[in-house]
């Protein structure tokens, strides 16, 4: 398959987890409604980072620092989506994929902590993140495979 066609498949998926329930906090009862992903987008990627930053002066709170990096993953993103722009980015393309998994665990610790549920969408949202890294991955592994088979290739020729 073609990696702008996974490429664009990662942002249809990646879009649509915003659209979605994608938690659902602690607490039961009529007024507990699952929140959508694009609720959570803001909350991480605007909310938490200003709330952080005003906190400093008061000490820095461990969630301040797990919803931030849960909202750094929409950056990241984005900048993925840039640097696919250029074929011989690669490799900085699989250090920013790579910096997304302490990310999605730094959710996950968030959601531990306050009892929040993942749904749908939040696991959508990773899917369509990780989705964007498979072809950096495949191109890799494509190199080393043709690196290791064109020495063999060359020394049966002589």
């Amino acid at each position: 398959m073609k990696p702008w066609l996974i490429r664009i498949a990662a942002l249809a998926v990646f879009a649509g987890s915003f659209a979605l329930p994608a938690i659902r906090m602690a607490g039961s009862g009529p007024g507990n409604q699952p929140l959508r992903g694009w609720m959570c987008a803001s909350f991480a990627s605007i909310l938490g980072p200003k709330a952080l930053v005003q906190s400093l002066s008061h000490g820095v709170q461990s969630e301040g620092i797990l919803i931030s990096a849960g909202g750094l993953v929409n950056y990241l993103f984005l900048a993925l989506l840039v640097l696919a722009l250029w074929r011989r980015l690669v490799r900085t393309r699989l250090v920013i994929g790579a910096l997304m998994l302490p990310c999605f665990i730094a959710t996950w610790i968030l959601f531990a902590s306050t009892k929040t549920t993942p749904l749908i969408g939040h696991f959508l949202w990773i899917a369509g993140a990780v989705l964007l890294v498979v072809p950096d991955i495949v191109s890799l592994f494509r190199k080393r495979e043709t690196a290791a088979i064109a020495p063999s290739a060359s020394s049966e020729q002589a």
